[in-house]
Parts: C-alpha cells; sequence; structure tokens
C-alpha cells in the first residue's frame, strides 16, 4: 500500500463521515446519518486501535518492513473520532447555510400564494402546480426535506440535521414573524445570518 492509497482511504472516511451534511440528493437522508451515527458510536471504540496501530506502526519500522497498512489502523478511527465530532460541528454550519439559501425560492412562492390567495397554504402541497411544478429541495445529502406548517397569520419552514446519534437534531426553523419556538428540553435559540432563520438543539 503506497502513500497515494493511505491517503485515498483517509479522504474517503471523512467524506463517509460527513456525507449528512455535504451537497446531494435528499433520498440519501436515512443510509447518510445512520452511517454518521454508527461512526459517532463506533469511534469510541475505534480509540482502543489507535494506541494498538501506533505499536504495530514503530514495530514494522524496526523490522525495516515498509507496508503501510499500521498507519490506517491509527488514522482511519482518529478521524473517524474527530469528523464524527468537532468536525460535524463546522460541516453543519456549511450544510445548514446552503439548506436555508436553497429555501429562498420555496419562500417567495409562498408569499406569492399568500399575496393571491390572501392566506397562507394549509398544506404545502397546495402550491403546485399553479405556484410551482416541484417542491424544492435542500440539496444536502442528510436533511430529508423542507417541511411546512401554517401557524395563523405566518407560518413555519423547517429542516433537520443529526447531531448525536439520531437522538439529538438541529431543527432550523424559518418564521417571517421571527417569533420561532423552541421544542423540547433545551430553550436556546441561535442565531445565523437571516434574522428569520433560527435553530435550536432538540434533546
Amino acid at each position: 500500500m503506497n502513500k497515494k492509497s493511505i491517503l485515498l482511504f483517509n479522504c474517503l472516511t471523512i467524506l463517509v463521515v460527513l456525507s449528512p451534511f455535504l451537497p446531494g440528493p435528499s433520498f440519501l437522508s436515512i443510509p447518510t446519518n445512520m452511517i454518521f451515527s454508527l461512526a459517532q458510536f463506533g469511534s469510541f471504540f475505534g480509540l482502543i486501535l489507535i494506541p494498538i496501530g501506533l505499536i504495530w506502526l514503530f514495530d514494522r519500522k524496526k523490522e525495516g518492513n515498509k507496508k503501510k497498512f499500521p498507519i490506517l489502523f491509527w488514522t482511519i478511527p482518529l478521524l473517524t473520532f474527530v469528523m464524527s465530532t468537532w468536525g460535524s460541528i463546522l460541516a453543519r454550519d456549511f450544510s445548514r447555510t446552503i439548506a436555508i439559501n436553497n429555501a429562498d425560492t420555496l419562500i417567495k412562492v409562498i408569499e406569492k400564494y399568500r399575496e393571491i390567495k390572501n392566506q397562507y397554504p394549509n398544506d404545502i402541497s397546495d402550491l403546485k402546480p399553479n405556484f410551482i411544478k416541484s417542491i424544492p429541495k435542500p440539496w444536502i445529502m442528510g436533511i430529508s426535506g423542507y417541511y411546512y406548517e401554517k401557524k395563523d397569520d405566518t407560518f413555519n419552514l423547517t429542516f433537520s440535521q443529526n447531531v448525536i446519534m439520531g437522538f439529538n437534531f438541529e431543527v432550523v426553523v424559518y418564521d417571517p414573524t421571527e417569533n420561532q419556538i423552541v421544542k423540547g428540553e433545551s430553550t436556546i435559540l441561535y442565531e445565523t445570518d437571516n434574522k428569520k432563520w433560527k435553530y435550536y438543539i432538540y434533546d
């Protein structure tokens, strides 16, 4: 195994672990989130392999063995742990921004519906086909889609992202009145670059 192969395997590890936060079709949300959850769960056990891999690597070097497989034995568990914990925080910021930007068209159509009908649609499907041919997707692999909810004279548009093994989610909410409500045990609303979009961690 040469250096290029090692680099390739390490890069693939990073991409696979962070796949729920990368651009791509939403129909991959279930498998990518399962992979991410398994990576988080398995990474703690994988930490045990790191010292084993390092010892193996040093033993091979003493023997003059140039095989690089022992390197992967500690780099892959380390990268899996780092990417599924700290790396995923940065990745969520990236994917959140893309999903928010990709919702612009849908929000404009909802507001246009209100201008014409003098009310917000009861269901997002009411927009088709007269106002829009198909409902836009976030185009993030781990986000299954946008969820619409009519609320009296306003509405919420939401999407969610995996945070911890499918038990904790980041819920991102659009409210034109900026009166988002936190659900779950958390009471903290976090700001985004767009004041009408806020998010909280559901646990």
